[in-house]
């Protein structure tokens, strides 16, 4: 696999998924309002949070072993993985019956059976997408990914003409599920064969590590929506969740990157072959920061208007600019996280996660009741420092972690003149407009791509990679 293209492919699909999702919630914003698209966002959350635990990390762990596994092999692992997750499904299932009067009235509508189609068939898509990337094909997976939302907010935006509402958002969800399921299966190269118990007992061995990395990945991403659904409004959680897809874009090259180079470091730490691992990711994050870094400017400026014309919240601004801040710690965690799972350290990613799950779930409990979204925003930033900095001790028992801080340092400078350029701007031209701020918007990202076009070093090499 060419790390470089791969990056530069699965880069490109999550900017272009990132976009639709992002207009696909304006436009739901737009036309739903604020309360149907927080009690959407509340589904989302909860959905995330059960189906996760049916993944159980075995996702994670088939990408794992069939990235190590000859071609006969890695079918087994596969068929291991859904056996593996029949038995919390069962479960879940049962529970969500069970309590389904409580889930009804938190969410704020009755949608138990669906919400059980949608877990089981998303979890069938999350275990045959990784067998996908564990056979190398990270970037057509990433492809596919891209059509499959599509497909959902095609769907979403079909049956909002014909009056469906909040229903017309769950089954836009379950059409893209389907989707990608049945396209991630046709695209498989590995047999599907029966496993062995020995087969069974190594996917566990590793994906039961992973099982809690996914808890805390879950914790970071919906532990503050969660509650917030509890004690805040269903507008509120709308606000909070729209500014964060909007700050997730950001951190879409670190994640492209990490995806990338999984099976590589994999096989690389196989090989004792150190010194590329300490590349990748010294390079990794300067790239990864790349957007980051100009995002967090753009935003400064611009996050008022920004809400409120393309989504007519009134407030929110102040939550956007924060929680984009906080994604200059998430990048390099992003990819730190990767290199230790990569090179065979998941029971430490596993104590990470363990100590930030916990810290999460409290800060949110104590800070969200007495300040609402900014006390989500305020543990969610705590979080992300305290596991990027024991992920950081703990991986530099292995490997030497280093940045290039001059590529960084130029990345800083461009931004801020890049920023100074805008705030110039809109002062002559306020952006009262939707036209005025996209205007503004693209002058920032012209100005900034020309001031790093003229470094020599990050011009060559993004030539290279396309």
């Amino acid at each position: 696999m060419d790390i470089d293209r791969a990056s530069v492919t699965i880069y490109a699909s999550n900017l272009l998924l990132s976009l639709l999702g992002f207009v696909g919630t304006a436009y739901f914003a737009q036309t739903l309002g604020g309360t149907v698209l927080g009690i959407f966002f509340t589904f989302d959350a909860v959905m995330s949070v059960v189906e996760t635990a049916t993944r159980l990390g075995v996702d994670t762990g088939i990408e794992k072993r069939m990235s190590e596994a000859g071609q006969e092999r890695r079918g087994a692992y596969l068929t291991a993985g859904y056996l593996i997750t029949l038995v919390p499904i069962c479960i879940v299932g049962a529970l969500l019956f069970l309590f389904q009067d409580w889930v009804t009235a938190y969410i704020g509508v009755a949608i138990v059976p669906l919400l059980i189609v949608l877990i089981v068939s998303s979890t069938g898509r999350w275990l045959i997408g990784a067998a996908l990337r564990g056979e190398g094909e990270v970037a057509r997976a990433s492809i596919i990914e891209l059509f499959g939302e599509v497909v959902r907010v095609a769907t979403s935006v079909a049956l909002i003409a014909v009056g469906y509402e909040i229903f017309a958002l769950l089954y836009g969800v379950l059409g893209g599920i389907l989707f990608k399921f049945v396209v991630f299966y046709f695209s498989l190269s590995s047999a599907i064969v029966w496993p062995t118990r020995e087969t069974i007992r190594d996917l566990w061995g590793f994906s039961k590590y992973t099982s809690f990395n996914s808890v805390s990945s879950l914790a970071y991403n919906w532990a503050d929506t969660l509650v917030l659904a509890y004690f805040a409004s269903k507008t509120a959680v709308a606000v909070y969740e729209a500014s964060w897809k909007v700050s997730v874009v950001a951190v879409m090259a670190s994640q492209a990157l990490s995806r990338a180079v999984f099976p590589s470091i994999s096989e690389w730490a196989s090989r004792d072959e150190y010194g590329r691992i300490e590349t990748a990711l010294s390079e990794g994050f300067t790239y990864g920061l790349l957007l980051v870094i100009p995002a967090v400017v753009g935003v400064a400026i611009l996050a008022e208007p920004f809400m409120q014309l393309v989504y007519g919240f009134d407030t929110g601004g102040l939550i956007l600019v924060l929680l984009m801040a906080e994604k200059l710690l998430q990048a390099p965690k992003i990819l730190v996280q990767r290199t230790l799972t990569g090179i065979g350290y998941p029971n430490l990613v596993f104590r990470t996660a363990a100590l930030t799950l916990v810290a999460n779930v409290i800060l949110n409990l104590l800070l969200v009741p007495e300040f609402g979204m900014f006390g989500a925003a305020a543990a969610t930033i705590t979080t992300v420092t305290v596991a990027l900095v024991v992920q950081l001790v703990y991986l530099r028992r292995f490997i030497t972690v280093s940045a290039n801080w001059r590529a960084l340092g130029r990345q800083a400078v461009t931004a801020l003149a890049m920023g100074g350029v805008v705030y110039a701007s809109a002062t002559v031209l306020p952006p009262s407009r939707l036209v005025t701020l996209g205007g503004l918007v693209a002058l920032g990202v012209v100005a900034y791509g020309l001031g790093m076009a003229t470094d020599r070093e990050i011009r060559e090499r993004v030539l290279q990679m396309v």
